[in-house]
């Protein structure tokens, strides 16, 4: 049993997610545009369905990989990462010193690296799963807390 109270998560029906959105600036503003001029302008460049669709993918494709290069021209320091850091925690000058290492680097190699590291740890885990007796485990049983 949790500890908590959770109040239990309430489903809205289509009718009131509807009428929220209708209310919602955002939202009317980009259905405006979409209904108006990207839907017409979509059917103007497509000869099909298909075509809508392979257009579609392939251009947030192109857009995604254009973004990317953006990261390779920009430094890691310039994302000042350093400044977004709770400076009481007791980790910070690690932390800070951590980010530094990266600081020459551009953001596309900095997350490569970042992301490698974070792959490189779950297949340590799952390693060292597959070396250790479930009694090895801590156990909290969920009645005991």
């Amino acid at each position: 049993m949790s500890k908590h109270n959770h109040t239990p998560q309430l489903h809205k029906s289509k009718e009131e997610l509807m009428a929220e959105l209708k209310k919602n600036a955002k939202f009317i503003e980009k259905m405006k545009f979409t209904k108006e001029q990207f839907y017409p302008a979509l059917v103007k460049a497509s000869k099909n369905i298909d075509d809508a669709q392979t257009f579609l993918s392939s251009i947030n494709t192109v857009m995604m990989e254009s973004f990317l290069g953006f990261m390779k021209e920009k430094k890691f320091s310039d994302l000042k990462l350093e400044e977004k850091l709770d400076s009481k925690d007791e980790k910070y000058e690690a932390v800070k010193e951590m980010l530094a290492l990266f600081n020459d680097m551009d953001i596309f190699s900095a997350k490569e690296l970042l992301e490698g590291m974070k792959s490189e740890i779950s297949l340590w885990v799952n390693e060292d799963l597959k070396t250790r007796s479930l009694e090895t485990l801590p156990k909290r049983w969920l009645d005991d807390l």
